[in-house]
């Protein structure tokens, strides 16, 4: 789970962001937040040998901007009632499977 299953969450409800404006803020924090995790990954390896490896990110890459693309795409075409719903669904399930099985 990143941060936005807690950043979107608190616009949402804190700061009275619309669902779609809080998504894509929390998107555009992903990228500093990633790129200075993944450096730290990447030189502090143990025996000298980078602890991130590269073709496995570049796939997570390559299938993150997919789904950011698709799912902004649909983001923009359903409602905020719609989207605020289907968060709380979501938040929903995941905090039951957190229940379930930490």
């Amino acid at each position: 789970m990143g941060g936005g299953f807690v950043m979107v969450p608190l616009q949402v409800m804190l700061a009275d962001v619309k669902p779609l404006r809080a998504n894509a803020a929390s998107l555009a924090a992903i990228v500093p937040i990633s790129i200075a995790g993944a450096t730290v990954y990447y030189l502090g390896g143990s025996g000298g040998r980078p602890a991130l490896d590269l073709r496995f990110a570049g796939l997570l890459v390559v299938g993150g901007v997919l789904g950011a693309y698709g799912g902004a795409r649909l983001a923009s075409r359903v409602s905020s009632l719609w989207l605020a719903r289907a968060l709380a669904i979501v938040l929903a399930l995941v905090g039951l499977k957190q229940l379930a099985a930490p």
